[in-house]
């Protein structure tokens, strides 16, 4: 090991980090809130003990950042589980690459335990919801309407992400083939099956989008500038239809892919069916709506 690899301070090693992590395709937004996390810890660990390097942080220096106000409080209050969970996580992928890398010679953070959090049931609509949101949407002349709804109604009939969404080219839909590309978590590429009445839904959009839109845009979804629709304006975009149609749930894009999931649950009683539709690598992700068609399930009970 170098001297000039064995002295790198945290936060010269924490870009390193990061730039493996961009390496790997993970997303933007899991990078920053790692750099954000393992910015927060150098800060603490510098406090402590001032002109440390990477090897030099030991077990026990660790127990005191994480026991350390700045760490254990924020601006806002008392720090959530969910954040320091999320920065003992930054902190284990961060000394477990520094010992992979030749950053430290032993991995510091090895000790850190992590305690399961309870998984709180996500927001999504009900088939009766759902029906009043499309039903706000349908029959609408304007094209900004239209773009809407085949954003939702592909949300609703895929489950795909936001920035999945977000990220679709003209090219990424084939409708002839009945299906959608997209590259999710990991910059890993899916192809998403398109059911009939969400086709004919995005042929007439693709028409109407080829009248609007400049034809040099590639992206599929544009907003009123002809640029590309960002994932806040999105999500912006979802909540005014909300509140058109009376539902008050605080539902982000990212509800619309768990009411997928529930409904296709509710539909098939079948987890690995549900399993393959999201994407996900572990079925034990996935078995959160179990608990929610259960609870459906319940709720008609008491109403017999």
């Amino acid at each position: 090991m170098s001297n000039r690899t064995a002295d790198l301070d945290l936060t010269a090693a924490t870009e390193a980090f990061c730039a493996r992590l961009s390496a790997e395709g993970r997303s933007p937004a899991t990078i920053t809130a790692y750099r954000r996390d393992l910015a927060l810890v150098a800060r603490v660990a510098g406090e402590l003990a001032p002109g440390i390097v990477c090897r030099e942080v030991t077990a026990g220096l660790l127990d005191q950042v994480f026991s350390a106000g700045a760490v254990i409080e924020s601006e806002r209050g008392q720090r959530s589980a969910a954040s320091l969970h999320r920065m003992k996580a930054a902190v284990r992928a961060f000394f477990a690459w520094a010992a992979e890398a030749g950053v430290v010679d032993d991995n510091p953070a090895r000790s850190i335990r992590m305690h399961r959090l309870p998984r709180k049931l996500p927001v999504f609509l009900t088939a009766a919801e759902k029906k009043r949101l499309l039903k706000e949407l349908k029959g609408r002349p304007d094209f900004s309407a239209l773009r809407d709804r085949a954003m939702i109604e592909v949300l609703l009939g895929t489950g795909i992400r936001l920035g999945e969404l977000a990220a679709l080219d003209m090219d990424d839909i084939d409708l002839d083939a009945k299906h959608l590309r997209v590259r999710a978590k990991g910059n890993v590429p899916q192809v998403k099956f398109i059911k009939t009445d969400l086709r004919t839904l995005l042929r007439r959009y693709l028409a109407e989008r080829r009248r609007h839109g400049r034809p040099e845009m590639e992206a599929l979804f544009l907003s009123n500038r002809d640029g590309r629709l960002c994932q806040r304006q999105i999500a912006n975009r979802l909540a005014h239809w909300l509140r058109k149609a009376g539902i008050e749930k605080d539902l982000t894009p990212h509800g619309l892919r768990h009411t997928f999931a529930t409904h296709l649950y509710g539909a098939t009683n079948d987890l690995l069916v549900v399993q393959r539709a999201l994407g996900h690598r572990d079925v034990s992700t996935t078995q959160i709506y179990t608990h929610l068609v259960d609870g459906q399930l319940e709720e008609a009970l008491e109403r017999l």
